[in-house]
């Protein structure tokens, strides 16, 4: 089958999904055409289980989710976690510092797949309004619990502005992973890592891995795979990473790809 041995993997937000949040249905046929022709699908993004989870049912995948930025491995058809990776707590504390230095930042803490608003800004309101796990105020308790993500939310301008000086407090692995959010995840933990493990378990060349993606949590996954798509509306250094460059979110960039995957097998094969 045409797609034999292939991983294909996507980022969600701004490059499967359209700029609503929404699968065009060319997306979904496209994906449905890979998998059906022997490729594998799935998605690596920022998001948490249930955060993903309200999406993944709308389009097809058949292998394991890359999610929270790398951190976790989750298989959604089973609900078994495959792989996790927590912050040192020793990171923890950076938090502390910019909560109390700078209380109109926004700050989130995701253990247990329950997502704990440290402090609040306009926009940790999202969660209660898209009905995901989450507990406005930050117990004592969590503390001690295991974080595999927390964020660090606000106005890009203001990001901008406090990312360095949060940088000051945690050296340990932080990304943006779009203008208002700054994700901090364990050290040694990136979706171009974990794609790397991913593919590795799923017995994939590393020659048969693709990826797609928008945005600076992206670029790693990019220069990872053998062939790295940016869609048309992705941050300027996630184009340089990449291989080729897609149409935009709106445009239904995902089933672009598998036809120019398509394309390119032909055309190979019109060579011997």
């Amino acid at each position: 089958m045409k797609f034999d041995g292939y991983l294909f993997v996507s980022d969600m937000d701004e490059t499967l999904l359209d700029s609503n949040h929404n699968i065009s249905e060319e997306n979904r046929a496209a994906i449905e055409y890979f998998i059906e022709n022997g490729g594998r699908f799935t998605i690596a993004t920022g998001r948490s289980v249930s955060a993903a989870g309200e999406h993944i049912e709308k389009f097809k995948t058949n292998a394991p989710a890359i999610l929270y930025n790398g951190a976790k491995i989750y298989n959604f058809e089973t609900g078994e976690t495959l792989f996790e990776k927590f912050i040192d707590d020793s990171r923890k504390s950076a938090l502390r510092i910019m909560h109390e230095k700078y209380p109109f930042l926004g700050f989130e803490v995701y253990s247990g797949e329950v997502a704990y608003v440290y402090s609040k800004c306009r926009y940790t309101a999202r969660l209660k309004e898209r009905n995901y796990p989450a507990v406005y105020e930050m117990r004592d308790e969590i503390w001690d619990r295991p974080w595999i993500k927390a964020l660090m939310i606000g106005e890009k301008e203001v990001l901008d502005k406090y990312e360095p000086v949060y940088r000051q407090y945690d050296g340990g692995y932080a990304v943006r992973s779009g203008d208002r959010f700054f994700d901090i995840v364990a050290d040694g933990i990136s979706k171009g890592k974990t794609l790397k493990k991913l593919a590795e378990t799923l017995g994939i060349a590393p020659e048969k891995v693709i990826a797609a993606g928008d945005n600076m949590n992206d670029i790693d996954m990019l220069e990872t795979a053998a062939l790295g798509f940016a869609v048309e509306n992705a941050e300027p250094s996630a184009k340089s990473a990449a291989n080729a460059i897609a149409p935009s979110c709106d445009n239904s960039a995902i089933a672009w790809i598998v036809r120019y995957i398509e394309k390119s097998q032909r055309a190979e094969r019109a060579r011997f």
